[in-house]
């Protein structure tokens, strides 16, 4: 019963599994260079909102 309930379990989530396993080898082979990443986009990202929101009231405040 536990062999076909496993090989049902593993047919239903083998493409989660190897997903979660592609992403835990990436990020231990390249962990800083992708932290690096996300810290330098997510930097970007705040600016960019800051800067939308400037943009946006700079023209309700000229309206």
């Amino acid at each position: 019963m536990n062999q076909g309930l496993g090989q049902r379990l593993w047919r239903q989530y083998r493409g989660h599994l190897l997903s979660f396993a592609a992403g835990v080898l990436v990020g231990v082979m390249f962990a800083d260079w992708l932290r690096s990443l996300v810290t330098i986009l997510f930097v970007l990202g705040v600016l960019g909102a800051m800067y939308f929101i400037w943009v946006y009231f700079d023209k309700l405040k000229k309206q």
